[in-house]
């Protein structure tokens, strides 16, 4: 008798800790979704202008798998276009053009602020026949390159880059300040240089982005380009226009 007592509290034991386990797992929220860590960005793009235009794609890679802290990256990017002039009144060349380079980089962050800074290969081929182009065949060079995001408040934030190629001593400036409308969407002023041995130009305008998703945004941008090289035979200032989207996984 004293045993069945016995087995009968062990029971009533089991069985309790069994509902207190059921219970217990039952009002326990389920363990949080956790977004992944972007550590690749693509990015494509069009660019427009007055007798020319461009393509480009890239993409840049964390080699500590995470682009959100300061570390390592690793970028390549390529474009195809093309563009004419005057070589002589009533006399056009059209050019088809490609270009691209592989860089290694360095990010940091101040505060929000991200510093980045890259150095690497750059290779452009033009494919003109003009015998007193300046720029003309297939040339390989040094490139450096450095930009820079710094929000100024929270609505307001400025984003900077230069680069330069020993390769037909190419160059790019851009600056814009963008005024955040809402989550999803900021505006701003932009300005832009950019050039090589053959040509320059001087770009103002304004900018839209658009965050599409939360890793995902386009770009717009459009103004005026004046022609920094124009002369009698080829000016080719007028408007421009470009389309950017990125994405980071």
């Amino acid at each position: 008798m004293h045993a069945t007592r016995l087995g009968i509290a062990a029971t009533l034991v089991i069985l309790s800790l069994g509902t207190a386990r059921s219970a217990d797992m039952a009002v326990k929220a389920p363990p949080p979704v956790v977004a992944p860590v972007p550590w690749v960005e693509y990015w494509a793009g069009f660019d427009v202008r007055d007798d020319s235009d461009y393509g480009y794609v890239g993409g840049v890679f964390a080699l500590n798998h995470n682009l959100n802290q300061s570390g390592w990256l690793f970028r390549v990017s390529g474009g195809d276009g093309f563009y004419s002039y005057n070589r002589a009144p009533g006399v056009n060349q059209g050019v088809d053009f490609q270009n691209g380079d592989v860089m290694v980089g360095y990010q940091t962050f101040v505060g929000q602020a991200r510093f980045t800074g890259y150095l690497g290969a750059y290779i452009q081929n033009d494919n003109n026949p003009d015998p007193l182009a300046k720029v003309t065949g297939t040339k390989v060079g040094v490139k450096g390159q450095g930009e820079a995001y710094v929000p100024l408040n929270q609505s307001w934030y400025a984003f900077g880059l230069v680069s330069y190629a020993s390769a037909w001593n190419s160059y790019d400036l851009l600056g814009r300040v963008g005024y955040q409308l809402n989550p999803t969407v900021s505006v701003g002023p932009e300005g832009m240089a950019l050039g090589n041995d053959r040509y320059g130009e001087a770009r103002a305008g304004g900018f839209a982005s658009f965050n599409v998703t939360s890793t995902a945004q386009l770009i717009l941008s459009g103004g005026y380009s004046w022609d920094t090289d124009a002369n009698s035979l080829n000016n080719h200032s007028g408007g421009y226009g470009t389309v950017h989207l990125r994405a980071a996984f």
